[in-house]
């Protein structure tokens, strides 16, 4: 891996341009024009996660971005799609698999649990700069009214979260929340931290933890057959958005991610055939320079456990 400052100046001289946060854009699309090229190992990522709602449930970090694999409390699971419920041989919603598996819920989730019961929520700011941002959610209350908040202009959609330094309580007319759909955010300086107050205890159930650039945070979720407290996921981690000239490149070839700077600058000028040649090439050299330095581990195949076959002897096959 490499810096952003190691390849400055050549960016600089590639794009024609001196305005720091387009070349930083620009730098970002070039590495995603190689990183959807292959299995890069820069990618490639392990979590341990605590599971919620009784040991069922896990969110995933925001740079989660496809999981590839799941150890349900250390045991090897089956992945499955998220339409697998209503797949014939699926368990459906009530029945139960005796295998370890887990399913991909989707990435629209704007907290890390749902609410176990309707509470009201409040908002942990860590920095003072940060008092009095923007922080609304959504979402529909103990009655099923949809959320919103009373301002001088009227009622508007979404509740406004109060966001006071060292003081986190909720107004005289805090609606009781029931559920959450999703969080619009404004920048800060610092992570907010959004959690309820109930009775769960004096600082209620931790909901969510926003870094300061999440503007609408989504989260990915999965979904646990088996009772664990923990789980750890294998996963490709989401594409960097560079912000600074200090971040990390997580790619092996430095000309390569060069070449794919020039693909980004022949595709703003329209000129796809010479953008492809430099893309090819860009990916080339990534992909060579990781298979140079990869071990010659094996892989088995995967197999499922058919120590109890069904009979099928009876089956009606038309």
């Amino acid at each position: 891996m490499f810096q952003i400052e190691d390849v400055w100046e050549e960016a600089t001289k590639i794009s024609g341009i001196c305005d720091a946060p387009k070349i930083l854009r620009w730098l970002s699309d070039a590495v995603t024009l190689i990183a959807n090229k292959g299995d890069l190992e820069g990618w490639k990522g392990f979590v341990d996660i605590c599971s919620t709602d009784s040991g069922k449930c896990i969110t995933l970090p925001r740079e989660v971005e496809t999981v590839y694999a799941v150890n349900i409390g250390g045991h090897p699971s089956l992945g499955l799609h998220q339409l697998f419920n209503f797949h014939l041989n699926g368990p459906g919603d009530c029945n139960q698999s005796c295998d370890w598996t887990w399913q991909d819920q989707g990435g629209n989730h704007a907290v890390y649990r749902d609410l176990s019961t309707p509470s009201k929520v409040v908002a942990y700011v860590q920095r003072p700069e940060d008092s009095g941002k923007s922080l609304v959610v959504f979402g529909f209350d103990d009655k099923g009214n949809a959320l919103d908040t009373v301002t001088s202009a009227g009622r508007v959609p979404g509740y406004q979260v109060p966001t006071i330094y060292g003081y986190a309580m909720p107004d005289q007319v805090a609606p009781t929340v029931a559920r959450i759909t999703h969080v619009v955010k404004e920048m800060t300086v610092g992570p907010i931290r959004l959690s309820t107050i109930d009775s769960s205890g004096p600082t209620g159930v931790l909901l969510a933890v926003y870094e300061p650039d999440e503007r609408m945070p989504q989260y990915r979720r999965i979904k646990l057959n088996r009772s664990c407290s923990w789980a750890r996921v294998a996963y490709r981690k989401t594409n960097p958005i560079f912000t600074s000239r200090f971040d990390r490149v997580p790619l092996k070839s430095r000309i390569g991610f060069l070449l794919a700077m020039r693909a980004v600058k022949a595709y703003s000028e329209g000129d796809a055939g010479t953008a492809h040649v430099f893309e090819v090439d860009a990916a080339r050299l990534e992909i060579e320079a990781q298979s140079a330095s990869e071990p010659p581990t094996y892989y088995p195949v995967q197999v499922i456990d058919q120590s109890n076959p069904v009979d099928k002897s009876d089956w009606d096959i038309r």
